[in-house]
C-alpha cells in the first residue's frame, strides 16, 4: 500500500496548450483520426484517438520542405490517412502538400495557385483522389485548381474565374462527378455546380448557372471586397446530375456589411434563408448531417463573450421544413474568446452524427481586408479549445488542445463508487481575466494512469477558491461547487453536463451535502451561521440561516442521519446540530485551537462520535460523544497540524508539520482514546515537500477505501498533483463499484445478422444502382464501438474497407455501407466484424465474427433509364415529399409507439436488407 499520483489534466497529449489556437479542423472517417491546424503557432496536429490527446506533426512537414505555417487541412471523406495541408510560400497560403501515410511523410504537390488559397478539399475514392482548392483576391480574380492524386500527380486550372471560398466534392462524386463552389466577384456571392470530366481534368461549369445567395434581390449579396468567410455542407445523397438531389446548406459572414449574411438552403435553384445573422451576430461555420429528406444542421458564430469565454451555437433538427424559430441555442457553449472577443467556431459532424466537435480560435476576422492575416493573431489563454457534444450541441465539453493555464489545483470530489473523478483547477495568470476549470474523469477507480479528463465548466471565479462536494449516497449522481466567500454554490445533477444555481444567498465558507430520508439536503456554513436547503423538484428551498454559537465557522460536515457539525476558525471550538440544522449546541475548546476540521462518525444507533483537530502545532485528533460527560478526549494520533478529517468506519487524519506530511489512520476510533486506539502513519510513497494543506478539507474518501489529496503547491510536472492511497485494510466498503464482465465477454466475437449468408443484393433495372447495404449484428454487450472489415475474398487479402463504427443504437447495431465504396455488379463480397471498445471503455481488438458473405445482382441498365422527376415544391420551398414527412413528424408520440411496437411484432422473423443509390420514383 502506498501513495500515488493520479493522471491529471496536462499538456501531455496537449490536453492544454498554451498559446494555442485551433484554426482549422478535419474529421477523418474512422471517427478516431482527427486533424488540426493552429496557424499562429505554426502547428499541425494528429489525434488517433478521437481529439482525446495529439501528436505533433509540424516536424514531419518541415523536413519534406513545407514552410510554415499552415493555413488549412482536409482529409478524404473514406480514407483518414489520405490528407492534404496547405502550407505557405512567403508568409501566405500558397502551397499544398499531401500525405498519403497519415502525415508522417509528405510531398509537395508543387501547386500553381498564384494567389492565396482559401478553400481545399479532397474528392471521395474513384479510382484515384483529386484535390480541389480555390483562390481569393478580393476582388474576384480568384481561381479553382484540381490536382489528380495518381502518380506524380498534376494540378489543372478549371477555367473558373471568382474568389472561391467554399468547395465540396459531392457524396457520389463516383457517379455525378460533380463539384459545388461558393465564390464571390464585384457583384455578389454565388454558389455554383460543375461537372468533371475526369479523366481530362475539367470541369463543365454549365450544368446549372450561377445562383447568388440572397432572398432579397440581385445584387444584394456581399462582393468578393465585403466577403470575410463562407461554409458549405452537401447531404448525404446530393446528386449533381438530379435536380430533385440538388440541396445544399451555405452560410456566408460579411461582418454586417450588407445585412444578408446568415445561413441559407437551397433545393435546386430555389434560396430560403434558414437564420439571418444580424448584428452581433456571425456565422462562422456550418455542419450537416443527414440525406436530402432528413438531417440535423448546426451552427457556430464568430463573435464570443470575453466575460465568460465562451461562444454560441445553434442546433436545428429540421432544416427543410422550420423557420427561425426551429433553432435551439446551446445551453452550455464551447469555450473560446476570452481576453479577445473572437472564437471563430468550426463545427463538425462525426461520421455517424452521434458527436458534434467545435473549435475555437482568436483570429481577428473583422472585415474582408483581415482575412487571412487575422488567423495570424493569437491571443494567450483565450480559453479556445477542441469541445465535444453528445447532445447535439446542447452542452460542450472541453477534451483537448484547451488554451487555460492550471496554476494550482483546488479541490477534488469523488462519487461513492470511486468511477467518476472531478477536480476543480485555478488559472492564476497575471494581466489578464482568468478562467478557472472543473474537469471530469470517468473510469475504473484502480486505473490512476492515462486517466482521460474533460472540462466540464469553465467558469471566472472572483475568490480563485472552488470547492468541490458530493452527498456520498451511491445512487446520487449528483455535483457541486461553490466560489468560496461568494454566494455562487452551483449544483449539477447529470455528472457536470448542466449547472444550475442553488441560490442560498449567503456567502460560503464551506458546505456539506447529505441524502436524509431520501431528500437531498446542504448545509451551508457562512462564517458561524448555518443555512439549510432542502431539495425539491430541482429546486432548492432554503430555510432561515441559524446561528451556531461560535465566534466563526471554517469547516461543515453533515449525516445521513441529520447530524451537522461545525468546526470555528481560530477558538478551537466545535459546534454540532442532531436536528438537521435547526438548533446548534457549542463544546468546549480543545486545548490546542486553530482552523478546526471536523468528521462525525454515524455508525452507531443513538450514538455520535465527533472527531475533531486544528491546525495547531501541537495539535493531534480528538473525539467528542454528544450527551457523555466524557468531554473532549486526546485519540494519541502521530501527527500534529491537521488539515483534514476523514471517516468511514476508518479514521483518517491529513497533517504536515515539521517539513514531513502524511496521514495518520486507525481502524477503530469508535475506542476514542489510547492504549485502545492504535495509529499508523500512511507516507510509503510521498516524496519529500508534499503537504496536505488544502482548506477547509484537505482530506477526501470514496468507496471507504480511496483516500483523496492534493499536495497545496504550485501545479507542475512533480508539484501540486492529486494524490490516492487505496486502503486494502479497510474493512468491508460500503460502495464497491459492480465487476465489469470479463475480458472474453466484453470481447466476444459478435453475431452477424445481415447481410445474411449468401445473400443477393438486389439492383434496380431503371439505374442500375444497387441497392441500400445495411450490416447488423448482435452483441451480449453494449459495446461502444466495432471494427468492420470488408474484402474481395474469405481470407482478407484484397480488402476494400475498414471501418470503425460507433452504432447509433448500441443496443442494435447496424451499418450502412457508404455510396462511396466502390461495390460492382455480380461481385461477391466477404465481411467481418469484432469489438474494438467495450461497453466499459477499454479498447483492444475482439474476436472476430462468422465470416458471411453476400453477392451483387446482375443486370442490364434498361434503355428508359433516367434521373428522377423533381418533387412538387409548395410555395414555402417544401417539396411534396417533405412535406408529408412534417405532417408525419407532428403525430402524437403515442400513435408512433404504438406503431413501432406493431411493426415489430409483424416483423420479428424478417430481415430486409436494401440498398439505394438514389430514390426510384
Amino acid at each position: 500500500m502506498r501513495w500515488s499520483t493520479v493522471d491529471t489534466p496536462s499538456n501531455a497529449g496537449n490536453t492544454f496548450v498554451s498559446p494555442s489556437e485551433i484554426n482549422a479542423i478535419a474529421i477523418g472517417s474512422d471517427s478516431r483520426t482527427f486533424y488540426a491546424v493552429d496557424t499562429s503557432q505554426g502547428k499541425v496536429y494528429k489525434s488517433t484517438d478521437g481529439g482525446i490527446t495529439w501528436d505533433d506533426l509540424t516536424q514531419y512537414l518541415a523536413t519534406a520542405g513545407a514552410a510554415l505555417p499552415a493555413w488549412s487541412i482536409t482529409t478524404a471523406p473514406d480514407n483518414p490517412r489520405f490528407v492534404a495541408v496547405v502550407t505557405s510560400d512567403g508568409g501566405l497560403p500558397r502551397k499544398v502538400f499531401l500525405s498519403v501515410d497519415g502525415g508522417v511523410t509528405w510531398q509537395d504537390t508543387k501547386c500553381p495557385a498564384a494567389n492565396n488559397i482559401s478553400t481545399i478539399a479532397i474528392s471521395p475514392r474513384y479510382s484515384g483522389y483529386d484535390i480541389a482548392i480555390g483562390t481569393r483576391t478580393g476582388t474576384g480574380a480568384g481561381k479553382l485548381y484540381i490536382f489528380k492524386a495518381a502518380g506524380q500527380g498534376s494540378w489543372a486550372d478549371q477555367n473558373f474565374a471568382g474568389d472561391i471560398l467554399a468547395v465540396k466534392f459531392s457524396p457520389g462524386y463516383r457517379f455525378d462527378s460533380c463539384l459545388v463552389t461558393v465564390w464571390a466577384d464585384a457583384t455578389g456571392t454565388y454558389v455554383n455546380l460543375g461537372i468533371r470530366d475526369i479523366n481530362s481534368n475539367t470541369t463543365n461549369w454549365n450544368t446549372q448557372e450561377a445562383l447568388e445567395i440572397t432572398v432579397t434581390g440581385s445584387g444584394t449579396s456581399p462582393k468578393a471586397s465585403q466577403i470575410v468567410t463562407a461554409d458549405l455542407e452537401l447531404p448525404s445523397d446530393f446528386s449533381g446530375q438530379a435536380p430533385s438531389r440538388r440541396r445544399l446548406y451555405v452560410s456566408i459572414d460579411d461582418a454586417g456589411a450588407t445585412g444578408n449574411a446568415g445561413i441559407y438552403r437551397f433545393d435546386d435553384v430555389i434560396p430560403y434563408l434558414l437564420m439571418p445573422a444580424s448584428a452581433p451576430k456571425r456565422i462562422s461555420s456550418i455542419a450537416y448531417h443527414g440525406t436530402y429528406a432528413s438531417g440535423k444542421l448546426l451552427a457556430g458564430e464568430v463573435l464570443g463573450d470575453h466575460s465568460s469565454a465562451t461562444v454560441l451555437t445553434w442546433f436545428t433538427d429540421a432544416p427543410i421544413t422550420c423557420p427561425e424559430p426551429c433553432w435551439f441555442q446551446t445551453q452550455k457553449a464551447p469555450t473560446g474568446a476570452a481576453n479577445s472577443g473572437y472564437a471563430n467556431a468550426q463545427v463538425a459532424w462525426s461520421p455517424d452524427g452521434g458527436r458534434a466537435y467545435c473549435a475555437t480560435s482568436s483570429a481577428t476576422l473583422n472585415d474582408a481586408a483581415s482575412w487571412p492575416g487575422g488567423y495570424l493573431i493569437s491571443v494567450a489563454l483565450d480559453e479556445s479549445a477542441l469541445s465535444l457534444s453528445l447532445d447535439n450541441g446542447m452542452t460542450w465539453n472541453q477534451v483537448s488542445l484547451i488554451d487555460t493555464e492550471i496554476t494550482f489545483l483546488s479541490d477534488v470530489a469523488v462519487t461513492p463508487a470511486s468511477d467518476i473523478i472531478y477536480l476543480a483547477s485555478i488559472n492564476n495568470h497575471p494581466g489578464i481575466s482568468n478562467f478557472d476549470s472543473i474537469w471530469r474523469s470517468v473510469g475504473s477507480p484502480t486505473a490512476l494512469a492515462a486517466r482521460t479528463w474533460e472540462r466540464v465548466l469553465c467558469i471566472l471565479s472572483l475568490t480563485n477558491d472552488l470547492i468541490l462536494r458530493t452527498s456520498g449516497e451511491v445512487s446520487d449522481r449528483s455535483v457541486f461547487f461553490a466560489s468560496r466567500l461568494t454566494d455562487d454554490l452551483r449544483q449539477s445533477s447529470d455528472m457536470g453536463q448542466t449547472w444550475s444555481h442553488t441560490l442560498p444567498g449567503i456567502k460560503v465558507t464551506d458546505f456539506s451535502v447529505a441524502i436524509i430520508n431520501n431528500v437531498p439536503y446542504i448545509f451551508v456554513l457562512d462564517d458561524n451561521y448555518v443555512r439549510r436547503g432542502k431539495g425539491s423538484a430541482h429546486r432548492w428551498q432554503w430555510a432561515q440561516a441559524v446561528h451556531t454559537a461560535l465566534s466563526t465557522g471554517h469547516s461543515i460536515t453533515a449525516t445521513p442521519t441529520g447530524a451537522v457539525v461545525v468546526g470555528d476558525n481560530g477558538e478551537g471550538m466545535v459546534s454540532y446540530s442532531l436536528d438537521r440544522g435547526i438548533s446548534f449546541e457549542p463544546t468546549p475548546a480543545i486545548p490546542y485551537p486553530g482552523r478546526m476540521h471536523v468528521a462525525a462518525d454515524y455508525r452507531f444507533r443513538n450514538v455520535l462520535i465527533i472527531y475533531a483537530a486544528s491546525d495547531d502545532a501541537a495539535c493531534q485528533i480528538y473525539s467528542w460523544v454528544p450527551g457523555s460527560n466524557l468531554g473532549w478526549t486526546a485519540m494519541g494520533s502521530p501527527g500534529r497540524s491537521f488539515h483534514g478529517l476523514a471517516q468511514f468506519g476508518v479514521l483518517y487524519g491529513a497533517w504536515a508539520h515539521g517539513g514531513g506530511a502524511a496521514v495518520d489512520r486507525t481502524l477503530q476510533p469508535e475506542r476514542l482514546s489510547p492504549p485502545f486506539v492504535e495509529w499508523d502513519s500512511l507516507s510509503v510513497g510521498l516524496p519529500p515537500g508534499v503537504v496536505f494543506t488544502r482548506e477547509p478539507v484537505s482530506l477526501k474518501i470514496s468507496a471507504g477505501i480511496n483516500l483523496w489529496a492534493i499536495d497545496d503547491r504550485p501545479y507542475t510536472a512533480t508539484t501540486g498533483r492529486l494524490w490516492n492511497f487505496y486502503d486494502c485494510l479497510a474493512p468491508s466498503p460500503l460502495y464497491i463499484t459492480p465487476a465489469p464482465p470479463s475480458p472474453q465477454v466484453l470481447f466476444q466475437a459478435p453475431v452477424p445478422i445481415a447481410p445474411a449468408m449468401n445473400e443477393v443484393i438486389p439492383i434496380y433495372l431503371k439505374t442500375g444502382h444497387i441497392a441500400d447495404i445495411i450490416f447488423r449484428w448482435k452483441h451480449p454487450t453494449i459495446a461502444v464501438e466495432y471494427q468492420l472489415w470488408l474484402a474481395k475474398d474469405s481470407s482478407f487479402t484484397d480488402i476494400i474497407l475498414q471501418e470503425t463504427i460507433s452504432p447509433k443504437n448500441p443496443k442494435i447495431p447496424s451499418w450502412t455501407l457508404p455510396q462511396t465504396v466502390d461495390i460492382q455488379q455480380g461481385e461477391r463480397y466477404y465481411w467481418k466484424i469484432r469489438v474494438s471498445q467495450a461497453a466499459t471503455g477499454e479498447t483492444g481488438e475482439g474476436e472476430w465474427s462468422e465470416v458471411m458473405s453476400f453477392s451483387i445482382a446482375s443486370a442490364e441498365i434498361g434503355q428508359d433509364s433516367h434521373f428522377e422527376p423533381v418533387p412538387a415544391t409548395s410555395e414555402n420551398g417544401i417539396t411534396t415529399e417533405d412535406a408529408a414527412f412534417s405532417t408525419m413528424s407532428r403525430l402524437p408520440v403515442w400513435i408512433w409507439i404504438v406503431s413501432a411496437i406493431l411493426l415489430i411484432t409483424a416483423s420479428s422473423a424478417v430481415l430486409v436488407v436494401h440498398r439505394r443509390r438514389k430514390n426510384p420514383q
